[in-house]
Protein backbone atom coordinates (compact mmCIF):
# COMPACT_ATOMS: atom_id res chain seq x y z
CA UNK A 1 0.00 0.00 0.00
CA UNK A 2 2.65 2.48 1.16
CA UNK A 3 4.67 1.63 -2.35
CA UNK A 4 0.86 2.25 -4.48
CA UNK A 5 0.85 5.65 -2.44
CA UNK A 6 4.66 6.70 -3.19
CA UNK A 7 3.61 6.30 -7.01
CA UNK A 8 0.83 8.09 -6.91
CA UNK A 9 2.78 10.89 -5.28
CA UNK A 10 5.54 10.60 -8.03
CA UNK A 11 3.25 10.70 -10.48
CA UNK A 12 1.28 13.77 -9.00
CA UNK A 13 4.32 16.05 -8.64
CA UNK A 14 5.42 14.52 -12.07
CA UNK A 15 2.46 16.20 -13.69
CA UNK A 16 2.72 18.98 -11.89
CA UNK A 17 6.42 19.70 -12.88
CA UNK A 18 5.57 19.17 -16.19
CA UNK A 19 2.21 21.63 -15.73
CA UNK A 20 4.95 24.39 -14.49
CA UNK A 21 6.92 23.67 -17.29
CA UNK A 22 4.38 24.34 -20.03
CA UNK A 23 3.22 27.69 -17.89
CA UNK A 24 6.90 29.04 -17.93
CA UNK A 25 7.25 28.05 -21.67
CA UNK A 26 4.32 29.55 -23.30
CA UNK A 27 4.55 33.49 -22.66
CA UNK A 28 1.42 35.50 -21.52
CA UNK A 29 1.09 36.98 -25.16
CA UNK A 30 -1.41 40.21 -24.47
CA UNK A 31 -3.20 42.12 -27.51
CA UNK A 32 -3.79 45.56 -27.02
CA UNK A 33 -6.30 47.93 -29.15
CA UNK A 34 -4.84 51.31 -29.91
CA UNK A 35 -6.28 53.98 -32.15
CA UNK A 36 -3.28 56.09 -32.33
CA UNK A 37 -1.62 55.93 -35.87
CA UNK A 38 1.27 53.69 -37.03
CA UNK A 39 4.26 55.55 -36.51
CA UNK A 40 3.09 58.15 -34.43
CA UNK A 41 4.53 59.83 -30.89
CA UNK A 42 1.48 57.46 -28.94
CA UNK A 43 1.94 54.31 -31.28
CA UNK A 44 6.22 54.59 -30.40
CA UNK A 45 5.67 54.88 -26.97
CA UNK A 46 3.27 51.53 -26.55
CA UNK A 47 6.20 49.82 -28.38
CA UNK A 48 9.27 50.99 -26.54
CA UNK A 49 6.51 49.95 -23.34
CA UNK A 50 6.19 46.45 -24.81
CA UNK A 51 9.84 46.13 -25.39
CA UNK A 52 10.25 46.98 -21.96
CA UNK A 53 7.79 44.57 -20.57
CA UNK A 54 9.57 42.27 -22.61
CA UNK A 55 12.79 43.18 -21.41
CA UNK A 56 11.72 42.79 -17.60
CA UNK A 57 9.86 39.56 -17.57
CA UNK A 58 12.72 37.80 -19.56
CA UNK A 59 10.30 37.07 -22.68
CA UNK A 60 7.14 35.61 -20.88
CA UNK A 61 5.42 38.61 -21.38
CA UNK A 62 4.64 39.61 -25.26
CA UNK A 63 2.52 43.02 -26.45
CA UNK A 64 1.09 42.64 -29.82
CA UNK A 65 -0.23 45.95 -30.60
CA UNK A 66 -3.08 46.57 -32.97
CA UNK A 67 -2.80 50.17 -33.91
CA UNK A 68 -5.32 52.58 -36.39
CA UNK A 69 -8.33 51.39 -34.42
CA UNK A 70 -8.38 48.15 -36.25
CA UNK A 71 -9.48 46.36 -33.39
CA UNK A 72 -12.39 48.94 -33.40
CA UNK A 73 -13.74 51.84 -31.67
CA UNK A 74 -13.44 52.40 -27.87
CA UNK A 75 -17.11 50.01 -27.10
CA UNK A 76 -15.47 47.57 -28.98
CA UNK A 77 -12.78 47.35 -27.37
CA UNK A 78 -14.24 47.11 -24.34
CA UNK A 79 -16.54 44.40 -25.16
CA UNK A 80 -13.38 42.79 -26.60
CA UNK A 81 -11.43 42.56 -23.33
CA UNK A 82 -14.69 41.66 -21.54
CA UNK A 83 -14.26 38.13 -24.31
CA UNK A 84 -10.72 38.29 -23.65
CA UNK A 85 -10.36 38.84 -27.79
CA UNK A 86 -8.01 41.48 -26.45
CA UNK A 87 -6.41 41.90 -23.16
CA UNK A 88 -5.78 45.66 -23.13
CA UNK A 89 -6.65 48.85 -24.96
CA UNK A 90 -5.50 52.51 -24.91
CA UNK A 91 -8.69 54.64 -23.73
CA UNK A 92 -9.68 58.72 -23.97
CA UNK A 93 -11.60 59.68 -21.10
CA UNK A 94 -15.09 58.50 -22.67
CA UNK A 95 -14.26 55.46 -23.07
CA UNK A 96 -13.04 55.33 -19.56
CA UNK A 97 -15.95 56.90 -18.35
CA UNK A 98 -18.03 53.97 -19.74
CA UNK A 99 -16.51 51.69 -17.89
CA UNK A 100 -16.56 53.75 -14.67
CA UNK A 101 -18.62 57.03 -14.41
CA UNK A 102 -16.46 60.05 -12.74
CA UNK A 103 -13.47 60.10 -15.05
CA UNK A 104 -14.56 63.00 -17.44
CA UNK A 105 -14.86 64.91 -14.48
CA UNK A 106 -10.99 65.85 -14.59
CA UNK A 107 -12.35 67.21 -18.09
CA UNK A 108 -14.77 69.42 -17.17
CA UNK A 109 -14.52 72.77 -18.84
CA UNK A 110 -12.37 75.55 -17.07
CA UNK A 111 -12.39 73.60 -13.52
CA UNK A 112 -8.60 72.20 -13.94
CA UNK A 113 -6.76 74.76 -16.21
CA UNK A 114 -2.90 73.63 -15.78
CA UNK A 115 -0.96 70.76 -16.32
CA UNK A 116 0.75 71.37 -12.99
CA UNK A 117 -3.24 71.32 -11.13
CA UNK A 118 -4.22 68.66 -13.29
CA UNK A 119 -1.06 66.33 -12.09
CA UNK A 120 -2.15 67.23 -8.26
CA UNK A 121 -5.48 66.23 -8.97
CA UNK A 122 -5.19 62.93 -10.52
CA UNK A 123 -2.74 61.53 -8.03
CA UNK A 124 -5.37 62.47 -5.31
CA UNK A 125 -8.29 60.70 -6.94
CA UNK A 126 -6.55 57.82 -8.76
CA UNK A 127 -7.41 55.30 -6.09
CA UNK A 128 -10.63 55.94 -5.89
CA UNK A 129 -11.46 56.23 -10.00
CA UNK A 130 -9.29 52.85 -10.14
CA UNK A 131 -11.12 50.99 -7.77
CA UNK A 132 -14.26 52.23 -9.45
CA UNK A 133 -12.83 50.35 -12.37
CA UNK A 134 -11.50 47.59 -11.25
CA UNK A 135 -15.18 46.52 -9.84
CA UNK A 136 -15.73 46.05 -13.58
CA UNK A 137 -13.16 43.95 -14.60
CA UNK A 138 -10.67 46.34 -15.23
CA UNK A 139 -6.75 47.45 -14.10
CA UNK A 140 -5.24 50.71 -15.24
CA UNK A 141 -1.95 50.77 -16.15
CA UNK A 142 -1.62 53.99 -16.83
CA UNK A 143 -2.74 57.42 -17.04
CA UNK A 144 -1.99 60.60 -19.21
CA UNK A 145 -3.05 64.20 -20.21
CA UNK A 146 -2.91 64.17 -23.87
CA UNK A 147 -3.73 67.98 -24.48
CA UNK A 148 -5.97 70.83 -23.73
CA UNK A 149 -9.15 71.21 -25.82
CA UNK A 150 -9.97 74.72 -27.81
CA UNK A 151 -12.17 75.83 -30.07
CA UNK A 152 -11.92 76.30 -33.08
CA UNK A 153 -14.13 78.78 -35.68
CA UNK A 154 -14.70 79.94 -39.07
CA UNK A 155 -14.90 83.30 -37.48
CA UNK A 156 -13.81 84.92 -34.05
CA UNK A 157 -14.31 82.83 -30.96
CA UNK A 158 -13.64 85.40 -28.13
CA UNK A 159 -17.10 85.40 -26.14
CA UNK A 160 -19.81 82.94 -25.75
CA UNK A 161 -22.30 85.51 -27.91
CA UNK A 162 -19.44 84.66 -30.80
CA UNK A 163 -19.49 80.81 -30.29
CA UNK A 164 -23.62 81.31 -29.93
CA UNK A 165 -23.72 82.41 -33.71
CA UNK A 166 -21.91 79.92 -35.18
CA UNK A 167 -22.85 76.08 -35.94
CA UNK A 168 -20.97 74.00 -33.61
CA UNK A 169 -19.77 70.38 -34.38
CA UNK A 170 -20.06 68.29 -30.94
CA UNK A 171 -18.84 64.65 -30.82
CA UNK A 172 -21.51 61.86 -31.17
CA UNK A 173 -19.46 59.85 -28.59
CA UNK A 174 -20.43 62.12 -25.88
CA UNK A 175 -24.57 62.74 -25.83
CA UNK A 176 -24.20 64.56 -22.53
CA UNK A 177 -21.64 67.28 -23.24
CA UNK A 178 -23.89 67.68 -26.77
CA UNK A 179 -27.09 68.05 -24.61
CA UNK A 180 -25.71 70.42 -22.32
CA UNK A 181 -24.00 72.71 -25.42
CA UNK A 182 -27.33 72.25 -26.43
CA UNK A 183 -29.50 73.57 -23.65
CA UNK A 184 -27.06 76.33 -23.30
CA UNK A 185 -28.09 77.79 -26.52
CA UNK A 186 -25.78 76.75 -29.07
CA UNK A 187 -26.04 75.49 -32.46
CA UNK A 188 -25.20 71.95 -32.22
CA UNK A 189 -24.44 69.05 -34.65
CA UNK A 190 -23.02 65.65 -32.93
CA UNK A 191 -20.72 64.53 -35.79
CA UNK A 192 -18.24 61.58 -35.76
CA UNK A 193 -14.56 63.02 -36.24
CA UNK A 194 -14.23 62.02 -39.99
CA UNK A 195 -17.28 63.93 -40.59
CA UNK A 196 -15.99 67.15 -39.31
CA UNK A 197 -13.95 68.20 -42.09
CA UNK A 198 -17.01 67.46 -44.75
CA UNK A 199 -19.23 69.15 -42.58
CA UNK A 200 -16.70 72.35 -42.25
CA UNK A 201 -15.95 72.19 -46.14
CA UNK A 202 -20.48 72.11 -47.04
CA UNK A 203 -21.08 74.90 -44.27
CA UNK A 204 -23.22 72.71 -42.28
CA UNK A 205 -20.81 73.28 -39.16
CA UNK A 206 -19.27 76.41 -38.30
CA UNK A 207 -17.16 75.65 -35.35
CA UNK A 208 -15.41 72.84 -33.19
CA UNK A 209 -13.20 71.72 -30.86
CA UNK A 210 -10.16 69.73 -30.19
CA UNK A 211 -6.39 69.65 -28.55
CA UNK A 212 -4.19 71.54 -31.47
CA UNK A 213 -2.57 68.29 -32.30
CA UNK A 214 -5.80 67.08 -33.62
CA UNK A 215 -6.84 69.83 -35.58
CA UNK A 216 -3.88 70.03 -37.18
CA UNK A 217 -4.17 66.35 -37.77
CA UNK A 218 -8.03 66.34 -39.24
CA UNK A 219 -6.76 69.49 -41.60
CA UNK A 220 -9.98 71.30 -40.03
CA UNK A 221 -8.06 74.64 -39.02
CA UNK A 222 -7.71 75.43 -43.02
CA UNK A 223 -11.75 76.02 -42.77
CA UNK A 224 -11.84 77.08 -38.91
CA UNK A 225 -8.86 79.68 -38.98
CA UNK A 226 -9.75 81.24 -35.51
CA UNK A 227 -8.32 79.27 -31.92
CA UNK A 228 -9.96 80.61 -29.30
CA UNK A 229 -6.59 81.30 -26.58
CA UNK A 230 -8.38 80.09 -23.42
CA UNK A 231 -7.84 76.46 -23.02
CA UNK A 232 -10.93 74.56 -22.16
CA UNK A 233 -10.17 71.79 -20.23
CA UNK A 234 -7.41 68.38 -20.12
CA UNK A 235 -8.31 65.50 -22.07
CA UNK A 236 -7.56 62.33 -19.90
CA UNK A 237 -6.52 59.28 -21.78
CA UNK A 238 -4.76 55.49 -20.24
CA UNK A 239 -3.91 51.89 -20.94
CA UNK A 240 -6.35 49.27 -19.34
CA UNK A 241 -6.03 46.05 -19.10
CA UNK A 242 -8.85 43.36 -18.20
CA UNK A 243 -7.98 42.19 -14.59
CA UNK A 244 -8.36 38.52 -16.12
CA UNK A 245 -5.28 39.06 -17.83
CA UNK A 246 -3.57 41.24 -15.17
CA UNK A 247 -4.34 38.23 -12.29
CA UNK A 248 -1.56 36.36 -14.77
CA UNK A 249 1.14 37.74 -14.29
CA UNK A 250 3.69 37.04 -11.57
CA UNK A 251 3.12 39.79 -8.62
CA UNK A 252 6.55 40.18 -8.56
CA UNK A 253 6.48 41.68 -11.66
CA UNK A 254 4.01 44.21 -11.12
CA UNK A 255 5.36 46.82 -9.53
CA UNK A 256 8.01 46.73 -12.14
CA UNK A 257 5.70 46.66 -15.52
CA UNK A 258 3.68 49.31 -13.86
CA UNK A 259 6.68 51.63 -12.62
CA UNK A 260 8.06 51.24 -16.69
CA UNK A 261 4.12 52.39 -17.96
CA UNK A 262 4.38 55.59 -15.36
CA UNK A 263 7.60 56.30 -17.21
CA UNK A 264 5.95 55.77 -20.82
CA UNK A 265 2.82 57.66 -20.06
CA UNK A 266 5.32 60.66 -18.43
CA UNK A 267 7.64 60.70 -21.58
CA UNK A 268 4.44 60.79 -23.56
CA UNK A 269 3.09 63.27 -22.41
CA UNK A 270 5.94 65.81 -22.29
CA UNK A 271 6.41 64.65 -26.63
CA UNK A 272 2.38 65.65 -26.33
CA UNK A 273 3.10 69.13 -25.13
CA UNK A 274 6.03 69.69 -27.72
CA UNK A 275 3.98 68.75 -30.89
CA UNK A 276 1.34 70.76 -29.65
CA UNK A 277 2.99 73.42 -29.76
CA UNK A 278 4.96 72.52 -33.00
CA UNK A 279 1.41 72.28 -34.35
CA UNK A 280 0.17 75.15 -33.39
CA UNK A 281 3.12 76.87 -34.75
CA UNK A 282 2.81 75.20 -38.24
CA UNK A 283 -0.83 76.00 -38.08
CA UNK A 284 -0.16 79.48 -37.33
CA UNK A 285 2.12 79.79 -40.49
CA UNK A 286 -0.92 78.32 -42.53
CA UNK A 287 -3.31 80.77 -41.77
CA UNK A 288 -4.82 80.06 -37.91
CA UNK A 289 -5.01 83.28 -36.13
CA UNK A 290 -5.48 82.68 -31.94
CA UNK A 291 -7.49 84.96 -30.70
CA UNK A 292 -6.78 86.50 -27.38
CA UNK A 293 -9.02 85.79 -24.10
CA UNK A 294 -9.42 89.08 -21.85
CA UNK A 295 -10.21 88.80 -18.49
CA UNK A 296 -13.45 89.78 -18.50
CA UNK A 297 -14.16 86.82 -21.96
CA UNK A 298 -12.49 84.47 -19.21
CA UNK A 299 -15.45 84.77 -16.15
CA UNK A 300 -17.90 85.21 -18.94
CA UNK A 301 -16.77 81.33 -19.96
CA UNK A 302 -16.93 80.15 -16.23
CA UNK A 303 -19.65 81.09 -15.94
CA UNK A 304 -21.59 79.46 -19.03
CA UNK A 305 -20.15 76.23 -17.78
CA UNK A 306 -21.03 76.73 -15.07
CA UNK A 307 -24.63 76.41 -16.64
CA UNK A 308 -23.72 73.76 -18.38
CA UNK A 309 -22.59 71.95 -15.06
CA UNK A 310 -25.76 72.12 -13.82
CA UNK A 311 -27.29 70.75 -16.50
CA UNK A 312 -24.74 66.66 -16.67
CA UNK A 313 -23.92 66.95 -13.15
CA UNK A 314 -25.29 63.40 -11.63
CA UNK A 315 -25.50 62.35 -15.30
CA UNK A 316 -21.82 62.19 -16.79
CA UNK A 317 -20.24 62.60 -13.30
CA UNK A 318 -21.22 61.96 -9.47
CA UNK A 319 -21.30 64.93 -7.31
CA UNK A 320 -18.91 63.40 -5.21
CA UNK A 321 -16.19 63.36 -7.60
CA UNK A 322 -16.75 67.01 -8.62
CA UNK A 323 -16.44 67.92 -4.81
CA UNK A 324 -13.51 66.19 -4.26
CA UNK A 325 -11.75 67.55 -7.54
CA UNK A 326 -12.76 71.19 -6.08
CA UNK A 327 -10.81 69.93 -2.63
CA UNK A 328 -7.69 68.90 -4.38
CA UNK A 329 -7.57 72.07 -6.71
CA UNK A 330 -8.46 74.17 -3.53
CA UNK A 331 -5.58 72.57 -1.16
CA UNK A 332 -3.11 73.11 -4.70
CA UNK A 333 -3.72 76.51 -5.07
CA UNK A 334 -3.60 77.43 -1.55
CA UNK A 335 0.27 76.16 -1.48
Amino acid sequence: MKIKLLKRIFFFLLLLFFLLLSVYANPLTIKLGSPAPSGSPWDKALRELAAEWMKISNGQIQVRIYPDGVAGDESDTIRKMRFNTLQAAVLTGLGLNTIAQDVLALSIPLLIQTDEEFQYVLEKVEPFLEEKIERQGFKVIAWTNTGWVHFFGRRPIVYPRDLKRQKLATSDTDPAMARALKEMGYDTIPLALNDVLPALSSGMVDACYNVPLGAAAYQWFGIAKNMMELPLGPVIGGIVMSTRAWNRIDDSLKPRLLEAADRAAGKLFRESKNLAQEAITIMKQNGLTINPTPPDAERAWKEEFQKGFDLIKGDTFSIEIYERIKKHLSEFRSR
